[in-house]
């Protein structure tokens, strides 16, 4: 019995460990929210197999993962049978409050109706809200009163979580988001943003180069956008005051005979000097460019990468990058880490189980427009 005892004890504890070896995932109540803030990445992950270049989700979770690269399950759903044409099981992260640790996500519940689901981080309770049918957008109101949709027609419509509503404004355009001071919300339109009080008061407009889609803000005042008019598109800041600056060149996706490589820039970083662009494929796929003195576009190879690249953040003079789906090569390797972009040198934070693929990826400390 004795000769038996030792490797059943060995056996145990062995089991017992190789999960946390193995990198899974802890649990909600062990996160530690008093260290939570800068460095600290919120992400979406689906888990499925790839299928005639369709991943066909089986569970998706919700997860924040540390800056060394611990996860935590904050929520997780399992594919169900389809009720009215749709899988109820199914979400998106569409917003969240870091202040508050409150996620908003959004689930269909059949092919024309939407809900948004208010998902206390910490407690993991939750709240249902219906939304209104020709929904296209929707965010968490920033004094916490309820949400903020944008329909089809442009009706932006404040939505208590008693389930009362009432007009905000009109913007014929998609793309929205709350100002850092929680007094209005800015929606693309043709021309300019609507800057639309949430106190009833009169709403202004702030000219743009053509339609701006915000991105996300890039200071206290200053909003990042992607603006597209005829001549191309092209990354540029909106400061509050009016003030545009350019971020990046003009991306001449108008002109005949286009060959890239970037059809338009969805962020920017900038370390050691030298600013980086998350630059987008006609069909979709991110990757990283940068531009020479000549204003020509390179794009900064990861070695090793065969599938998309998102800038997520940056760290002692790194970038954060994700490896990401493209439309055209399928779900690569999942993979979050730390990239030096003139050595090349790439350190990985967490890589994700064979089957296991971002959605999104996003630092937690950055506000976002609806959707993104």
């Amino acid at each position: 019995m004795r000769k038996l005892l030792g490797p059943l004890l060995v056996l145990l504890m062995v089991t017992l460990v190789a999960p946390a070896q193995a990198g899974s995932v802890r649990a909600r109540s062990s996160v530690p929210w008093d260290r939570v803030g800068d460095g600290w990445v919120l992400a979406t992950i689906d888990r499925g197999v790839p299928r005639q270049g369709e991943l066909r989700v089986r569970a998706r979770s919700l997860e924040l993962i540390s800056p060394e690269g611990t996860r935590y399950a904050l929520h997780a759903t399992r594919r169900q049978p389809l009720e009215h044409g749709v899988d109820p099981s199914s979400f998106t992260l569409v917003d969240w409050d870091a202040d508050t640790r409150t996620a908003l996500l959004k689930r269909y519940v059949s092919l024309a109706r939407a809900q948004a689901v208010r998902l206390n981080l910490e407690s993991g309770a939750s709240q249902t809200l219906a939304l209104p049918r020709r929904e296209m957008a929707t965010g968490l109101r920033p004094d916490g009163a309820g949400v903020l949709s944008q329909t089809l027609s442009g009706k932006i419509l404040s939505i208590t979580w008693a389930g009362e509503r009432s007009v905000v404004g009109q913007a014929s355009q998609g793309g929205a988001i709350a100002t850092p001071d929680g007094s209005a919300v800015l929606v693309a339109d043709v021309g300019h943003l609507a800057v639309l009080p949430l106190d009833g008061s009169t709403g202004r407009e702030i000219a743009t180069p053509g339609e701006c889609r915000p991105l996300r803000w890039h200071a206290a005042t200053t909003l990042l956008a992607s603006c597209f008019s005829r001549q191309g598109s092209q990354l540029v800041t909106v400061g509050l005051d009016g003030t545009v600056t350019p971020m990046a060149g003009l991306r001449p996706t108008t002109s005949p005979g286009f060959h890239g490589p970037s059809w338009d820039d969805s962020d920017v970083r900038v370390v050691g000097g030298r600013s980086y662009y998350e630059g987008n494929g006609p069909c979709g796929g991110s990757f990283i460019t940068r531009e020479n003195r000549a204003g020509e576009v390179k794009v900064v190879r990861v070695p090793g990468s065969r599938g998309g690249i998102s800038l997520v953040d940056t760290r002692d003079e790194r970038l954060v990058i994700a490896h990401t789906a493209t439309c055209d090569a399928g779900p690569p390797r999942a993979v979050l880490s730390t990239f030096d972009p003139v050595t090349k040198d790439e350190d990985a934070l967490v890589t994700l189980a064979r089957r296991e693929h971002w959605r999104e990826v996003l630092a937690w400390d950055e506000a976002r427009s609806w959707g993104y």
